[in-house]
C-alpha cells in the first residue's frame, strides 16, 4: 500500500421506507400507540453492496416492529436495532429536540464503546433513530432517520483503499468468504462487524487467511505471534466506493479497546492508533452474480474482489479518560452527527403521500375506520368498536326511518346492512328520506329496498347492503287461499332473515306490520329495536329477551318469576332465598291489551302519508341506533336491565356501561323539546312476545300465523286477553257499574 494517508472519508447510510413500514405504523397509531409518543424499539436491515456505483440503505418494513429479534430475517442481511418516535402533531414533529435526540442516542454508543461492551456485543455500534408523523387522515408520512455517529477532530487519515484481491489471491479470498458465512449469527442476525486474523509468513510468501472471528476476538488476535500475524476489524459494508458510515463507530470503538487495554497509563499512552479496516462487500446467504446477457461470457460476482482495506491512523488525544485496564475515567463523547440529507441535499425530513397509491375504497374504509377508532384515544377507552362494526342489521321498512337508520349505522362502521320493504319510492320520498333521489321516482317503478341498499354502497364502496322486496304478512289482513303460498313464502323468508341477522330494527309505518317481525325476534332471540313516530311525538325503545330455554323452567309466564305477584313468606329460621331474577322487559306490544288489527282501512289522505314534523324521524332513528350501540357495550349485551334514569343520573359513571345509561324505552315531543327514558315490564299475555305465543309459533309454524293474519280474536284467545276481558266485565256487573251508569244517564 502507498504510505500516503489522507482525511478517510465515510459514506453516509440512507434510510429507505417501505410502504409496508407506513401501513403498519398507521395501523399500530391507531390502534396501540394512541397518543403516546413514547420510544419504540424496531430494527431494519442492510445488505453489503452489490453495486459498483449505488450504496445499499438501511430498510424498514413492516417486519420493523417484530420483537423477536433476527426472527425471519434473511441471512444475506445484517440487522440494526433502532429507535422510532412517532410524534402526535406536525407541530410537534418539526419542533421536536433533534440534536438533544441525536445526543442521547449517540452517548449511549460512546458509553459501550468505552465500557468494552461494543465489541463484546458489535450490534450496539450502529444504530438509528426514526422520527415520523403519521397523518392519518391525508395518508401522508413524514419521517427522518438519523444515524448517530461521532465528529472527530483531527477526522481519522488513511492510506487510499486497496483491493483485497491485490492482497489475497482467489483461494484465501474465498476462504474469507467461507469464514464470514460460517460466523453464528447471534439474536440480531449475521454480524454487520467482524474480525479477520492473518498469518504473514515469511518474506515473499503470500498471506494466508487464519481465522475469521466476531469483533470480540480482534484485540486479542491484535497481538499475537510477535508480528508475524495480522487481525483487521472489518464489516459489512453498504457503501460501494468509501468507507461506509458504520466504519466510524467501528475504528472510535478499536481505538477505545486499545486505550483500555494499555497495562501501563502512566508511562504515557501513544497519541496515534493505527489500524487496518476491511470493507466487506461480499454477497453471503445465497447471493450470486447475476445471469449473464446473451452472447455474453459467465459474470463474475463483485463479491470479495470490490473489498477494500484501508491503513488507518486516529489520533486519539483527549478522546478517553487517561487510565487503562478497565477504564480509569471516561472522557464526554465528541459532538454527534447523522440526521441524514433529504432529496435537496439538507438535513431535513421527507415526505411520503400514500393517497393517491391507494384504492379509492380502502381509503373510505379507513377513513370511516379512523374516525370511530379515535373515539378511544381519550374520550372512551372502552370503546369496541370492532363489535359494533361486526353487527348485522336488518332493517324493516326503508323509509323515512329506515333511511336514517342505514345512514347512522354507516357512520358505526357497520357494513353488514339488510333492507326489506315492498314499495316503490314516490315523487314525496326524496326530500325525507336520504337514501332516494328525484331519478328514483321517474316511472313510479322503483323499489325501495334496492334503491336504499345500491346508494349505500355509493356511499361507502365497504358496505356490504342489499335490499329485499318483500311484503310482511299483518295480523287483521286476511290471506286468501290464493295468497297462502306467496305468504308462507314471505313468513319463512323473514324468518330466515331474523336468524341471520345480530339485531332487528322496526321501522314499519304502522303497527300491526310490526308483529311478526317482533315475534320472529323474540323466538330467535334477537335484539329487536323499535322506533316510532307521531307528529311530534316519538318512540324508541329496545324488546326484551325471552329467557334462554334452561331458564324458562323458573320464571313464570311472560317472563315473570315464579312466585313474582305473591311470595310465601319464608321460615323465620332458614336463610333468605337469593332474589328472583329481574322481569324482563317488554316488546312493543306490551302494553296492549288488544290484539293488532288492520289500522289500513277508512284512512283519510292526511292518514296514508307521513304526517310528522320532518326532523322527527332523524331524532328517532338516530336514538335508535345509539340505543343499539349502548346495548352492545352493557356486560350484558341485549339481556342487560333497564337503568332507571333518576337513579343513573345521581350516579358519578355506569360502571355496566361505558357510554352511559341504558334505558328500555325512550319517548319525545318536539313540541316540549323533551325526552323521557321509561320502562315497561314483560307481559304475560303480550300477543307478540309471551310464551304462549312463541311456544304456538315453534309447536305449530305457518299454520299459526295463518291463523294469526285470519283470525280477528285468535290471538286475543290465545293468549287469555279475551278471557281477561270477560273478566273484567263481570267484575264490573258485579259491583254494578253498568246500573250506576244507566241510572246516572236516565236521571239527566
Amino acid at each position: 500500500m502507498a504510505d500516503r494517508a489522507d482525511t478517510l472519508r465515510f459514506l453516509p447510510l440512507s434510510g429507505a421506507i417501505d410502504v409496508s413500514f407506513l401501513t403498519e405504523l398507521g395501523r399500530r397509531k391507531l390502534h396501540e400507540f394512541k397518543l403516546s409518543d413514547a420510544p419504540v424499539e424496531i430494527r431494519g436491515t442492510f445488505a453489503p453492496s452489490n453495486h459498483h456505483e449505488v450504496a445499499s440503505p438501511l430498510c424498514v418494513s413492516a417486519d420493523a416492529f417484530d420483537s423477536g429479534g433476527a426472527a425471519g430475517v434473511p441471512p444475506s442481511l445484517c440487522v440494526v436495532p433502532g429507535t422510532l418516535i412517532n410524534a402526535n402533531t406536525l407541530e410537534d414533529f418539526k419542533e421536536w429536540d433533534k440534536a438533544e435526540l441525536l445526543r442521547k442516542a449517540a452517548a449511549a454508543i460512546w458509553q459501550d464503546m468505552c465500557s468494552g461492551a461494543a465489541l463484546a456485543e458489535p450490534h450496539r455500534l450502529c444504530r438509528f433513530l426514526l422520527l415520523t408523523f403519521a397523518d392519518l387522515k391525508t395518508h401522508k408520512y413524514y419521517y427522518w432517520f438519523a444515524f448517530p455517529a461521532f465528529a472527530l477532530d483531527p477526522p481519522p487519515r488513511a492510506t487510499p483503499p486497496a483491493p483485497l484481491a491485490s492482497l489475497l489471491d482467489a483461494s484465501q479470498l474465498d476462504a474469507l468468504r467461507r469464514g464470514y458465512a460460517a460466523l453464528p449469527a447471534s439474536a440480531h442476525g449475521r454480524p454487520a462487524f467482524f474480525a479477520v486474523r492473518l498469518s504473514c509468513g515469511s518474506a515473499g510468501e503470500p498471506v494466508q487467511v487464519a481465522e475469521v472471528g466476531p469483533l470480540s476476538r480482534w484485540l486479542e488476535w491484535r497481538g499475537g505471534a510477535g508480528g508475524r500475524e495480522q487481525a483487521w476489524i472489518a464489516l459489512c459494508d453498504p457503501s460501494p466506493q468509501h468507507a461506509g458510515w458504520p466504519a466510524r463507530n467501528l475504528l472510535l470503538a478499536a481505538a477505545a479497546a486499545i486505550r483500555e487495554a494499555s497495562p501501563a497509563a502512566a508511562a504515557g499512552l501513544p497519541s496515534e492508533v493505527r489500524l487496518t479496516l476491511l470493507c466487506f462487500r461480499e454477497p453471503v446467504g445465497g447471493g450470486g452474480p447475476p445471469p449473464a446477457a446473451a452472447g455474453e461470457g459467465p459474470r463474475e460476482p463483485k463479491s470479495a474482489a470490490a473489498s477494500t482495506l484501508y491503513n488507518v491512523t486516529m489520533d486519539v488525544r483527549g478522546l478517553f479518560g487517561g487510565g487503562g485496564g478497565g477504564g480509569g475515567g471516561t472522557a464526554a463523547p465528541p459532538s454527534a452527527v447523522g440526521w441524514e440529507k433529504n432529496s435537496s441535499g439538507r438535513p431535513g425530513a421527507r415526505l411520503m403521500d400514500l393517497s393517491a397509491q391507494m384504492d379509492p375504497a380502502a381509503t373510505a374504509a379507513a377513513a370511516v375506520d379512523l374516525n370511530i377508532r379515535l373515539m378511544r384515544w381519550r374520550l372512551m377507552p372502552a370503546l369496541e368498536p370492532e363489535k359494533v362494526a361486526a353487527q348485522r342489521c336488518l332493517l324493516i321498512g326503508a323509509g323515512t326511518l329506515g333511511c336514517a337508520v342505514a345512514r347512522c349505522l354507516l357512520g358505526w362502521g357497520v357494513k353488514a346492512i339488510t333492507l326489506v320493504d315492498s314499495g316503490n319510492v314516490s315523487y314525496s320520498n326524496p326530500v325525507r328520506q336520504s337514501l332516494f333521489a328525484h331519478k328514483d321516482c321517474i316511472g313510479g317503478k322503483t323499489k325501495k329496498a334496492p334503491a336504499a341498499a345500491e346508494e349505500l354502497r355509493r356511499i361507502f364502496p365497504g358496505a356490504e347492503a342489499r335490499g329485499v322486496v318483500m311484503g310482511i304478512p299483518m295480523p287483521g289482513h286476511p290471506v286468501g287461499a290464493a295468497e297462502v303460498d306467496g305468504v308462507r313464502a314471505d313468513a319463512e323468508a323473514l324468518d330466515e332473515l331474523v336468524q341471520q341477522h345480530d339485531i332487528v330494527f322496526l321501522l314499519t309505518d304502522t303497527r300491526e306490520s310490526r308483529w311478526l317481525p317482533t315475534l320472529l325476534a323474540a323466538a330467535r332471540r334477537k335484539l329487536a329495536v323499535t322506533a316510532a313516530l307521531g307528529f311530534d311525538t316519538f318512540l324508541v325503545m329496545r324488546h326484551g329477551l325471552p329467557p334462554p330455554a334452561e331458564e324458562a323452567a323458573a320464571l313464570g309466564a311472560g317472563g315473570l318469576p315464579a312466585g313474582y305477584e305473591q311470595a310465601a313468606p319464608a321460615e323465620a329460621a332458614a336463610p333468605p332465598p337469593p332474589p328472583p331474577p329481574r322481569p324482563r322487559l317488554g316488546c312493543y306490544f306490551c302494553s296492549d291489551v288488544v290484539a293488532p288489527a288492520n289500522s289500513m282501512t277508512r284512512r283519510t289522505l292526511d292518514q296514508q302519508c307521513t304526517v310528522s314534523r320532518p326532523g322527527l324521524a332523524m331524532v328517532a332513528s338516530a336514538l335508535a341506533v345509539e340505543l343499539a350501540v349502548t346495548v352492545l357495550h352493557h356486560e350484558h349485551g341485549a339481556e342487560a336491565d333497564a337503568d332507571v334514569p333518576a337513579e343513573a343520573a345521581r350516579a358519578a359513571t355506569c360502571d355496566e356501561s361505558p357510554l352511559g345509561v341504558v334505558p328500555h324505552q325512550i319517548r319525545g315531543a318536539l313540541s316540549f323539546f323533551r325526552t323521557d327514558c321509561m320502562l315497561g315490564r314483560a307481559f304475560g299475555k303480550c300477543t307478540a312476545c309471551s310464551a304462549t305465543v312463541t311456544d304456538a309459533y315453534a309447536a305449530r309454524g305457518f299454520d299459526f300465523l295463518l291463523d294469526a293474519f285470519n283470525g280477528g280474536d285468535y290471538l286475543e284467545e290465545l293468549t287469555g286477553l279475551a278471557q281477561m276481558h270477560r273478566e273484567a266485565e263481570a267484575a264490573l256487573e258485579d259491583v254494578g257499574f253498568f246500573e250506576d251508569d244507566e241510572d246516572e244517564a236516565m236521571s239527566e
